[in-house]
């Protein structure tokens, strides 16, 4: 075990939870020492900070406890919520840092709405009508003036802008969708971000894991990156038309303006 991780286990013992400002200068004494002036955070996660100069710490989570900045050496340390800010970097970043965000949110008790089943959490915003048969299993946060239903299925967590619509029979999972798209009639997507005003023609699939249940990579920066997951969909750009019965494959990118013809596969970047 290298220097690093081992500061980020013994970090983690302590319970690094503290906030601290960010901003406060950093001193250097006796080598690789490192004094951080804190609030709330305890005298022995301070020691195993001041040794984390040798590389960069993480938790088990993958959020950032320390890592080495500047040509002297010296670490910095981030809070949690700006381990998660640092952390987006590819498009698929966004899906758990959604996870994130949802966790904290405060949520509404559905359980009295007739024909809606909620096996989780829902938000809804102003005019959001959701129709009978609905069944949430996780976290589902939908914007102004949508429409969702009847008989959908959304789990995982589910993001919805303004202005959305969702069909007859459509499932949504871990997804992120942005303003006034319409994803009608029988629809799949999974683990996928989908820009504003796109439209899914009917029977349209954004499918999200390998048949050998290996690791998707997808382009990004022009590069194919490997993304750690084992499920992720599309991303789809704004303004989007996707024809009739389209299957998009696992870890593609669809540019903003982008069209499919009615049954197409898309095999693309």
């Amino acid at each position: 075990m290298n220097i690093a991780a081992y500061c980020a286990s013994r970090l983690r013992e302590v319970g690094f939870e503290a906030v601290f400002d960010p901003g406060t200068p950093v001193s250097e004494e006796k080598g690789e020492i490192i004094e951080v002036s804190m609030h709330d955070f305890s005298p022995e996660a301070a020691i195993w900070l001041a040794f984390c100069g040798a590389g960069e710490a993480r938790s088990e989570e993958g959020h950032l406890l320390a890592r080495k900045s500047g040509e002297n050496g010296l670490t910095r340390v981030f809070t949690r919520k700006e381990a998660a800010i640092e952390r987006l970097v590819y498009p698929w970043d966004l899906l758990e840092w959604q996870e994130r965000v949802m966790e904290k949110m405060e949520w509404e008790d559905f359980s009295g709405r007739e024909g809606v089943y909620v096996m989780g959490t829902l938000r809804v915003g102003e005019g959001t009508v959701i129709m009978p048969g609905v069944v949430v299993e996780g976290a589902v946060w939908a914007g102004d003036g949508c429409r969702i239903g009847p008989n959908c299925y959304l789990r995982g967590c589910v993001s919805l802008g303004n202005g959305c619509v969702v069909g007859q029979g459509v499932e949504l999972k871990n997804c992120i969708i942005g303003n006034g798209t319409f994803i009608p009639h029988l629809s799949y997507a999974g683990d996928s971000i989908i820009g504003s005003d796109v439209n899914f023609g009917a029977g349209t699939v954004c499918s999200n894991f390998r048949h050998d249940g290996g690791e998707h990579r997808m382009v990004a920066g022009g590069k194919l990156e490997f993304t750690g997951r084992n499920k992720l969909g599309a991303v789809i750009g704004d303004h989007v038309r996707l024809g009739a019965n389209t299957v998009v494959l696992p870890g593609r990118v669809l540019p903003p303006g982008a069209w499919t013809r009615p049954g197409e596969v898309f095999t693309g970047a």
